[in-house]
């Protein structure tokens, strides 16, 4: 990975080299102008704009999303990190109802599950078409993380594995909830 260069920051003496695009010279030393990274080209130093990347997309990232949209069928979620890192760009992930959970796919209500808002960890399964990711929350550890209560509009936490309850009303409400790990919390 290429070292990023700041505004101000000093790059190097000048010595030989001539300062170029995205730099300029104080006390014969040159410096950065612009944020990027750096290139010599003929005795010609130039600092060029780095776009951030996104993190590394692959089979098995764990994600954390925000529900979207909810469909019969799937629900469409925006990723806002991969492994930890977050998205600099807009990526989408596909829950599908067979891969919310392993158990009684056909009795899973989809509005039980999710709600548009809500903050989930998800698994990603494969690559779907475009810019679209298919995700999984088919493990005990994947689900919802937080809630809005949908009448109180207040956080919720974890109750059970298929319940939140709203911390300043009492009042609860259904979801596929991700098993909290505690010992991240200290």
């Amino acid at each position: 990975m290429q070292k990023v260069y700041f505004p101000g920051e000093l790059i190097r003496h000048k010595n030989e080299l001539q300062s170029g695009i995205g730099t300029y010279v104080k006390d014969d030393k040159i410096y950065a102008s612009m944020q990027g990274s750096l290139t010599i080209n003929e005795q010609l130093i130039s600092i060029f704009p780095s776009h951030q990347q996104d993190p590394e997309l692959k089979i098995g990232s764990i994600i954390i999303g925000q529900v979207n949209c909810i469909r019969e069928d799937r629900i469409f979620v925006r990723i806002l990190k991969i492994n930890g890192v977050k998205v600099n760009n807009y990526i989408e992930g596909v829950l599908r109802k067979q891969n919310i959970r392993l158990h009684e796919i056909d009795l899973l209500e989809m509005n039980k599950c999710y709600l548009p808002g809500d903050i989930i960890k998800a698994r990603m399964i494969s690559y779907g078409d475009s810019l679209k990711l298919y995700l999984s929350t088919a493990e005990d550890e994947l689900g919802v993380l937080f809630a809005k209560h949908q009448e109180t509009q207040k956080l919720m936490i974890p109750l059970s594995w298929d319940e939140m309850l709203c911390v300043e009303s009492g009042l609860k409400e259904k979801r596929k909830v991700a098993k909290p790990n505690f010992n991240q919390l200290v």
